[in-house]
C-alpha cells in the first residue's frame, strides 16, 4: 500500500478578528466605567495688599535663611527664633493653624522639611503662601 504525502502548509492566523474584539472590549469598558469625580478645593487668591481670612486667623511663620551662615531661622510676629524656640512657642500657645511664608531664597526641600516637622508636632492645618518674584 502506498501512502501519499500530504502537502505541508503552515496555518495562517488572521489578526483582523482579534483587533476587532479588542476594540469592542475597549469601547465596552469606556461606556460602562465610571470616572471618579474630583472634589474642588477653594484656594484663597489674593492680590498685593489684600488680607484673607487665613492671614488674620492663623499664626504667620516666616522661614528665613541667613545669607552668611546658611542657617534657617523662623520669624513669628516679627520675632526671629530657631527651631527649638519655635517648637516651645507653638506648644505654649497651642497653635492649631499656621500660615507658612518662606522667603524667596528658601528652596523647596527646606520648605517641605519644615512643613513635615510642623505636621509631626500635631499641627494639621498648614496654609502656604509663596512670595512671587521674577527670574531674569
Amino acid at each position: 500500500m502506498k501512502l501519499s504525502e500530504k502537502s505541508k502548509t503552515s496555518p495562517v492566523v488572521s489578526l483582523t478578528p482579534l483587533i476587532d474584539v479588542v476594540f469592542i472590549l475597549l469601547i465596552f469598558f469606556m461606556l460602562v466605567s465610571q470616572f471618579k469625580q474630583l472634589q474642588k478645593q477653594s484656594m484663597p487668591l489674593t492680590t498685593t495688599g489684600e488680607v484673607t481670612k487665613t492671614d488674620t486667623d492663623s499664626t504667620r511663620i516666616g522661614i528665613i535663611k541667613n545669607e552668611t551662615s546658611n542657617a534657617i531661622s523662623y520669624r513669628v510676629n516679627s520675632t526671629e527664633m530657631n527651631w527649638s524656640q519655635l517648637e516651645k512657642y507653638l506648644q505654649k500657645n497651642k497653635v492649631a493653624e499656621i500660615l507658612l511664608v518662606p522667603d524667596a531664597n528658601i528652596n523647596l526641600q527646606t520648605f517641605i522639611k519644615v512643613k513635615e516637622s510642623l505636621s509631626n508636632l500635631g499641627i494639621r492645618k498648614i496654609v502656604s503662601k509663596f512670595i512671587s518674584y521674577e527670574v531674569n
